[in-house]
């Protein structure tokens, strides 16, 4: 089933925004650029939003923007991680329990500062430890594929993991909907890159 998708006249109908705030969001980064989807219609080129998205974005911008500045909004949204270091210490308090972070320790050696990308992987290693439906092998290997398509990977992408009859394999798509349907095939777990990325950025 497709996402459900909304026009951008719609889009400011429902909200009572006008065009000009919808761009500027869009220039600040508030609203992501691959929301903006270019369909041809039947008078040219339209624009269209996930619908379900789009809404849930501009209900939470309109709720802040009285309080805090569109550059505050801007890193509010932004999925790209700050640059920095994190102290052990402060994963341990704030991100993971220490058994979790031993764990993946034990696999690519202790450090006592981590840069965010590594805090990345260590989140998802959490998540995927703590979804019950990985071996410790299974989660190793697919955060290795991650680390090497990291750089190409895109913001508003989902890694979707299954099983099927045992055999373990995923897919990266731009919506959480089913490709294809199988029911043999066994949802094991989703990681969002835009909502892991938007929780780093809130706790780093």
């Amino acid at each position: 089933m497709e996402e459900k998708l909304i026009s951008k006249k719609e889009l400011l109908q429902i909200t009572d925004i006008s065009y000009g705030q919808l761009y500027r969001w869009k220039r600040k980064k508030i609203i992501p650029e691959e929301w903006f989807i270019k369909k041809s219609v039947s008078t040219g080129q339209e624009t269209f939003f996930p619908e379900e998205k789009i809404l849930e974005r501009i209900r939470e911008i309109l709720r802040l923007k009285d309080t805090v500045s569109l550059d505050e909004l801007s890193a509010m949204f932004s999925n790209e991680i700050k640059k920095c270091e994190i102290s052990r210490k402060y994963i341990v308090e704030n991100i993971i329990p220490e058994y979790i972070l031993e764990m993946f320790e034990n696999k690519y050696s202790k450090k006592e500062r981590y840069n965010s990308d590594e805090v990345l992987f260590i989140v998802i290693f959490k998540n995927m430890l703590e979804s019950g439906s990985f071996n410790f092998e299974e989660i190793i290997s697919l955060i290795e594929k991650i680390k090497e398509n990291f750089s190409v990977i895109k913001d508003n992408e989902i890694l979707i993991i299954k099983r099927k009859l045992g055999v373990l394999f995923y897919y990266l798509t731009e919506r959480e909907e089913e490709i294809i349907k199988d029911d043999e095939a066994k949802v094991l777990l989703k990681l969002n890159f835009f909502e892991i990325k938007k929780y780093i950025s809130r706790i780093i």
